[in-house]
């Protein structure tokens, strides 16, 4: 099950072109909340209030490491990729907002800037930003670290809605987009302005590996310069929101960058329709532990696999599994698998090989490349 690297990145190639012979096959073994998975490099990271100064580059190298070779071991079609902790919200945190770590979850989350709500100014970008530098202070260190091993990719970047939400708390935004629609459209053009600005002081900092960008936790990679985003928030939105607000910025991202990804979860409003006619080159629909399973979701994959690659991650359960591999189209299909084990990917990985044994193409079996 240990792929060659050589015949990932040319799998993982055909699958963007959507003409992979079979579906891209993946884990993530342990915990995706990030203090957990980072438990170690995180460790000084306080509870409550998180400052640029309580974020130590060197604390993330071994740890790295650790879970680059668990990745390895775990096997699959996928590429670890070393970042800067994508445990925080970077761009957020640039724009003001504070930053409060919950070991107890595993995660971090924002709180608005004081008074934003009353002045709804963004500021300009600039790499002297504390929390930018702090970011950029990661990628000689991973670079120097990896030795050529993994890639180090983009980080943790939400979208517009997620921004907006940040910025004016909770869906306090969705109140804003209608009773000051003016206001929040020029919040809008500013916040695209950042981004692309953060996204490509990024870009322009990170080596190729072999030619190609990774993706922090997604563990996919890309030809030329890949950029990562979301919109979480967009769940709270309408239709009519989303499109008047939202998608002309989801659109000028995705023109702005070689490749871009987008991370969705499957919640009330899902805006793949819109999405599809956008540039965005991938787009990632999340199974929760407690969300809709694959068979609910079909309708959305089989319109995504219509046009684009789509990555299913998250808890997916053998039910999921089984529907997915047995009734989703192949070319352009991925799964990206939560494992908790090693033993656990490889008994997946032989569920994968069962699954596909009715249909004209399959997997390599268990061990064929270890």
């Amino acid at each position: 099950m240990r792929i060659p690297l050589s015949e990932r990145l040319n799998r993982i190639s055909r699958w963007l072109e959507r003409q992979n012979d079979r579906p891209v096959i993946g884990f993530t073994l342990g915990s995706y909340y990030p203090l957990h998975r980072y438990r170690d490099g995180a460790r000084r990271i306080p509870n409550g209030l998180v400052a640029p100064e309580d974020i130590h580059v060197a604390d993330y190298l071994d740890e790295t490491d650790r879970l680059f070779e668990l990745h390895e071991a775990a096997g699959g079609d996928l590429i670890f990729s070393a970042a800067p902790f994508w445990g925080l919200p970077w761009v957020e945190a640039s724009l003001g907002c504070g930053v409060l770590a919950d070991h107890a979850v595993g995660s971090t989350r924002a709180t608005p800037p004081p008074g934003f709500a009353q002045n709804p100014a963004v500021p300009e970008f600039s790499e002297k930003n504390p929390w930018v530098a702090k970011m950029l202070e990661f990628i000689p260190a991973l670079v120097e670290h990896s030795a050529g091993r993994y890639p180090v990719g983009v980080t943790l970047m939400r979208g517009v809605a997620d921004l907006l939400s940040a910025l004016y708390g909770g869906q306090n935004f969705v109140l804003r987009m209608i009773d000051e629609p003016e206001e929040v459209a020029s919040v809008v053009t500013a916040l695209t302005r950042y981004w692309i600005a953060f996204g490509r002081c990024l870009l322009e900092r990170l080596p190729l590996f072999h030619g190609g960008t990774g993706s922090f936790m997604f563990s996919l990679w890309c030809p030329g310069k890949m950029i990562w985003t979301q919109e979480d928030a967009s769940a709270l939105l309408s239709p009519t929101l989303y499109e008047k607000f939202i998608y002309p910025a989801d659109c000028e991202i995705a023109r702005a960058f070689d490749s871009t990804a987008m991370h969705l979860h499957p919640s009330r409003f899902i805006p793949v329709p819109q999405l599809m006619s956008t540039e965005t080159s991938i787009i990632e629909l999340h199974i929760d532990h407690d969300g809709p399973r694959a068979e609910t979701l079909e309708k959305h994959y089989r319109a995504i696999l219509a046009g684009k690659p789509l990555l299913i991650w998250g808890d997916v359960t053998e039910a999921d599994l089984d529907f997915v591999l047995s009734r989703l189209p192949i070319q352009g299909l991925a799964v990206n698998i939560v494992v908790s084990s090693v033993e656990e990917a490889q008994r997946t990985w032989e569920r994968c090989a069962r699954s596909f044994a009715g249909r004209s193409l399959a997997l390599p079996p268990p061990g064929a490349f270890l």
